[in-house]
């Protein structure tokens, strides 16, 4: 049975259902972090089955075309938050997924709007939570991105004898152009979008690296010459650490190598680099974004020791449900 209440009702059962649904993900994966009891500002859609209980929300956040967060997705988005118990918990998410993505308040407005429209729904959720991606792919959503990890210490670093160093404010140009052929070809695989002010704004974000304490770039030089970089953060409690309970953790923007120097290691050389600049910061793991449409990013991570923890789902307007019960790599994967 799947009701729509108001969150204020059903204030404290949604703080017990919360705290069900955070000791669940633990134990199918202690690195995923606790989610807060959903925001009782708003209407809930509850599910409450025989063997598992769901309740979920939307939240929609719109950016302008020109703002640096429209670069990483649709300008519109309605992110699903979701909290599920129970021994049935595929049951009780399917439940709750289509009352979520009902008919839209506003027409053509909401994650069942017509194909073409620059929003899509998302849903975060634990890779290793297999048996809830189900009612995900019955509800027309696809695994867009991977949020893969690694600890620091434990494991052994690949040996490259290529030359890496800290870029330097004449590399910027370079960079950005390198940081814009990787965005367009993320692009071609459906994963980002192009905006107008992308090369723009890719050279902003990256001046301010060059310099910002939190932030660090690596490039490496090849007879004098820059054929790859390595953009990554410091821990600084930023949000994507508090995704995870390995913090301090740092986190690995993108990677990427131009063509003519892949096969050589030069990728592996930037990435041993970044981590022992994050074990000098006091970092304990690494967390990086990586495209699932890439066929060769989750091999190339994996060779080094990066292990899923978040996949983000999304449903793009025109994605059916069906009927019936229910950072980034250089684009051959090469280092």
């Amino acid at each position: 049975m799947t009701e729509r209440l108001l969150a204020g009702h059903v204030s404290d059962p949604t703080a017990l259902l919360t705290e069900r649904h955070n000791r669940r993900w633990a134990r199918i994966d202690s690195r995923v972090a606790p989610l807060p009891t959903l925001a009782d500002d708003t209407g809930l859609v509850i599910s409450h089955g025989k063997d598992a209980t769901a309740a979920g929300r939307i939240a929609e956040y719109r950016f302008g075309e020109n703002t640096y967060e429209a670069l990483w997705g649709p300008l519109l988005r309605h992110v699903l938050q979701v909290r599920v118990t129970g021994q049935d918990p595929a049951a009780a998410l399917d439940e709750v997924l289509a009352g979520l993505l009902g008919a839209p308040a506003t027409p053509g407005d909401g994650p069942g709007a017509e194909p073409g429209t620059d929003q899509a729904a998302v849903l975060t959720w634990p890779s290793l939570d297999t048996i809830c991606a189900a009612p995900l792919v019955r509800h027309g959503f696809a695994p867009l991105t991977s949020l893969v990890h690694r600890w620091l210490e434990g494991l052994p670093e690949a040996v490259s004898e290529a030359s890496v160093r800290f870029a330097l404010p004449s590399d910027l140009e370079w960079l950005t152009g390198q940081a814009e052929q990787l965005h367009l070809f993320e692009s071609r695989l459906g994963v980002l979008p192009r905006r107008p002010a992308l090369r723009a704004l890719l050279a902003e974000e990256l001046a301010s690296a060059l310099t910002d304490e939190h932030s660090f770039v690596l490039v490496s030089v090849a007879d004098g010459v820059p054929v790859g970089f390595l953009h990554g953060q410091f821990p600084h409690g930023a949000w994507i650490e508090r995704q995870v309970t390995t913090e301090p953790t740092g986190y690995l923007s993108r990677l990427f190598v131009v063509p003519e120097a892949r096969g050589r290691s030069v990728g592996r050389a930037l990435i041993a680099a970044a981590h022992e600049a994050l074990r000098a910061r006091g970092a304990r793991s690494v967390l990086l974004h990586h495209s699932l449409h890439n066929p060769l990013a989750a091999p190339l991570w994996a060779r080094v020791g990066y292990r899923p923890v978040l996949t983000t789902w999304t449903r793009r307007p025109g994605a059916a449900a069906e009927r019936g019960p229910g950072t980034h790599t250089g684009e051959d994967g090469k280092e």
